[in-house]
């Protein structure tokens, strides 16, 4: 995998850890992040607490937990593992210097992840205050009750309000992470590490911020994975379905078989949703709408109209205005991924 896009400078991830943590809310993200090492984003993982070691909530005892950092470098992220709720969830001294910690030490570019109950942990520390958040779906009347200046969206998975994300139970830590990695260091290699953790199911269709490159790659077959990759790297050409299936050396019956059964929609269909969301990040910063057209791989500009009132039922011109506005007013023409 090319890796020349990847950050340079290591970012610093914090996993925040209290008293009877969930193992998985502290692996499924660790695990991610992990992977994406190997594939050569550059991270500095640590964990940190009150204590030294204490007991996860599975029994297992965690070790070599480090001191609460002085002071947090710059675009650092804070990962708040969750523990089994209860009413006195987060009231033992450990949880008080944590949640204490946590309230004065990110910085206005600090990412800071509240997983499944982790939710509670930045409510009690002032993070959730006429923010938009989540949790896990038994407990977000319990969420929404001990802080009702939060605005609690029950029924997904993860919600990202500024710098502050919360996400649902358990596995949701897994989905946010990989959110994280195609934020920082874009989709194909949220996509590799998808891959490596095997993650079958991915339930991101309910979240306005998510992909479609991941809404279609929740299967396990690596022939229509290699396909999304070829389709993925060639927006911009002309491509037939004959072609295609002559350089996987597969039938195009075949192909179009496999890809419909394990992605729910032809390869047809799947094009043109890789073509609209290209096609919208030119249009949202900046470009005009034949431009658009042009670099997402659409023939002609009222092929991306026609597409885009199917899917939107508006006309792209609505989004191009909006990218000039955002353009003008920073005098700047862009299409480019942030890392902070």
């Amino acid at each position: 995998m090319d890796t020349a896009n990847l950050n340079e400078s290591p970012r610093d991830i914090y996993f925040l850890l209290t008293p009877e943590v969930h193992l998985l809310d502290l692996a499924g993200p660790c695990q991610a992040f992990h992977e994406a090492m190997n594939y050569g984003m550059k991270l500095n993982l640590h964990f940190i607490g009150d204590q030294s070691s204490f007991s996860s909530f599975q029994g297992l005892t965690i070790g070599g937990i480090q001191p609460l950092p002085p002071a947090l470098p710059d675009h650092a992220i804070v990962i708040v593992c969750a523990s089994k709720y209860h009413k006195a969830i987060y009231q033992n001294q450990a949880s008080q210097t944590c949640i204490e910690w946590l309230r004065r030490m990110p910085k206005d570019n600090t990412r800071i992840l509240g997983i499944c109950t982790g939710a509670f942990l930045l409510g009690l520390a002032g993070w959730l205050d006429e923010r938009e958040c989540t949790t896990h779906h038994k407990l977000t009347q319990a969420l929404s009750d001990q802080f009702p200046a939060a605005k609690v969206i029950p029924e997904r998975i993860f919600v990202r309000d500024d710098q502050i994300y919360t996400t649902a139970g358990v596995t949701a830590g897994i989905d946010l992470a990989l959110q994280l990695i195609e934020e920082l260091n874009g989709s194909p290699l949220a996509l590799e590490v998808a891959r490596e953790l095997v993650v079958y199911r991915r339930r991101m269709a309910n979240d306005p911020q998510i992909s479609q490159q991941l809404c279609y790659r929740s299967h396990i077959s690596p022939l229509v994975h290699s396909i999304q990759d070829y389709l993925q790297a060639r927006l911009n050409e002309k491509l037939t379905l004959t072609d295609i299936a002559e350089v996987f050396r597969v039938s195009s019956r075949h192909m179009q078989r496999e890809f419909k059964n394990a992605t729910g929609v032809t390869i047809r269909d799947y094009l043109v949703e890789l073509r609209l969301e290209e096609a919208k990040s030119y249009l949202e910063h900046g470009e005009t709408v034949e431009v658009a057209a042009f670099k997402s791989g659409f023939p002609q500009a009222s092929s991306l109209r026609a597409a885009w009132k199917k899917k939107y039922q508006s006309l792209p011109k609505e989004s191009a205005a909006k990218g000039h506005a955002a353009a003008e007013s920073t005098g700047r023409y862009l299409f480019s991924r942030s890392t902070d």
